[in-house]
């Protein structure tokens, strides 16, 4: 029990990331803290103690009284800096010499002020190692969902993007959900050097960003074995690396424990088999019920209101509003389809040879998801301020006023009333607009399995 307990707080100590960051190439810059500490007052003796005391805690041994330090700043910050941050979160900018700029925003505590002097830049040495962990980290954010899901319906297979979505959906509210319960903090800074802001004031427990990293590429994979004539071992490698990269990049970029990440790849693992074996079922029914839009939408939107309350206002819960209104969207989209009779089951033989790509299908694609998009960004900036002049409207409350917003509660809908739009727009609007120009793939219209 002593060795499990020893394990436990090795994996969740920020020592540990920092040492990961450090083997990467990530270290402090000794003249912007030199800088810093002089522009606060500091004599060049006093400077030279802090930066020894900074690299010490990067080298990588415990903070002295970081525990009362944190909670000290929790207090005084309204629970901000509880996740690792001061406030609202830093600012990165890159220069030519490879150094990279870290600008925190002032806190209220002084002692935080002191622990900012290790946190203003920060040189990075291996640029490759920087840009892959970036792209990784990219895999699991707001972006890559509204390119990937898109792009595998316009261009692959519109059943696996249909049932992947579940699982997907279940990962995401899940996850979110279970870091507003358990309310662990990210690690701290230092020893830790924040590489991203996006998403600082979210707790840390579990890494959403793993347990998406893992539900994507497996359960793409289990499906296209389902209904595909696949190289199931490649595709495991594929897999593999996708989760990996995912992975190593949360603690490449600071923003999560190892222990966090590894909680987040075994809940990953638990919804796969616990989620995909209802999908099918769940499919057939979105698509041909009558009452299914009713039914699927009302859902997603009752799931916006059964989230846990937060403690301390972050993003998470804004978050898991643009996945259920997403999945709603793509239920409609789809069911109107259905209903016109523009969409038919396939009467092809399971499972199907895997085409191979052509450059007419590459041409296809990109102009497909170069109008798609576009489509997407129209809709999205028509419906955004449309929805948010509504419901501030109806809340009684000044829309410019984003703290009210997230006080009253209408962010929640208005986020789920955009994306919804914005899926319906991708899933019906854009290859309607496609077959009319004639570049919709034939296969669209017959992917019922």
């Amino acid at each position: 029990m002593e060795k499990l307990t020893k394990v436990f707080f090795l994996l969740k100590s920020p020592e540990l990331v920092a040492d990961f960051q450090k083997r990467c190439g990530v270290e402090l810059s000794d003249s912007e803290t030199t800088s810093r500490g002089k522009a606060n007052g500091l004599k060049t003796d006093d400077v030279n103690t802090e930066l020894d005391t900074i690299r010490h805690r990067n080298g990588f041994s415990k903070p002295v009284a970081s525990s009362e330090v944190v909670d000290d700043t929790f207090k005084k910050t309204n629970g901000h800096a509880k996740n690792g941050y001061c406030v609202n979160g830093t600012i990165h900018i890159p220069e030519k010499n490879g150094l990279i700029n870290h600008h925190p925003q002032k806190c209220d505590s002084e002692e935080q002020d002191k622990q900012d002097l290790g946190k203003s830049s920060f040189r990075i040495r291996n640029k490759l190692l920087f840009t892959l962990f970036h792209f990784g980290a990219s895999l699991g954010n707001e972006i890559f969902y509204l390119i990937f899901f898109p792009f595998v319906y316009w261009n692959l297979d519109g059943t696996l993007m249909r049932q992947m979505a579940f699982v997907w959906h279940v990962a995401m509210w899940a996850g979110q959900a279970l870091k507003d319960i358990i309310c662990w903090p990210r690690p701290s800074s230092p020893p830790v050097i924040k590489l991203e802001d996006r998403y600082s004031l979210e707790y840390g427990m579990p890494s959403t960003h793993a347990t998406v990293g893992t539900v994507i590429p497996f359960s793409l994979l289990i499906l296209l074995n389902r209904y595909y004539e696949i190289p199931l071992g490649f595709g495991i490698v594929c897999a593999t690396v996708w989760m990996l990269l995912v992975c190593c990049s949360r603690i490449y970029l600071g923003m999560h424990t190892v222990l966090d990440v590894v909680a987040g790849v075994a809940f990953g693992c638990l919804i796969i088999p616990t989620v995909l074996p209802w999908v099918h079922a769940l499919d057939i029914f979105q698509l041909t019920n009558p009452l299914a839009p009713l039914v699927f939408v009302g859902g997603y939107f009752l799931f916006c209101w059964l989230y846990p309350k937060q403690k301390v206002w972050n993003t998470a819960r804004a978050d898991t509003a643009n996945v259920h209104g997403i999945c709603g969207g793509v239920t409609s989209g789809y069911w109107l389809y259905y209903r016109l009779g523009w969409l038919t089951k396939s009467e092809q033989i399971q499972p199907y040879p895997l085409p191979s790509p052509t450059l007419e299908w590459v041409y296809l694609s990109f102009l497909r998801t170069l109008i798609g998009v576009l489509v997407l960004s129209v809709i999205r900036a028509i419906v955004k301020p449309l929805a948010i002049h509504f419901l501030c409207k109806l809340y009684n409350i000044d829309k410019k006023d984003i703290q009210a917003q997230r006080r009253e509660g209408s962010e929640v809908p208005q986020k789920f009333i955009t994306y919804y739009m914005v899926s319906i727009g991708a899933t019906f609007l854009v290859p309607l607009l496609c077959s009319y120009l004639g570049i919709m793939r034939e296969g669209f219209y017959h992917e019922i399995y």
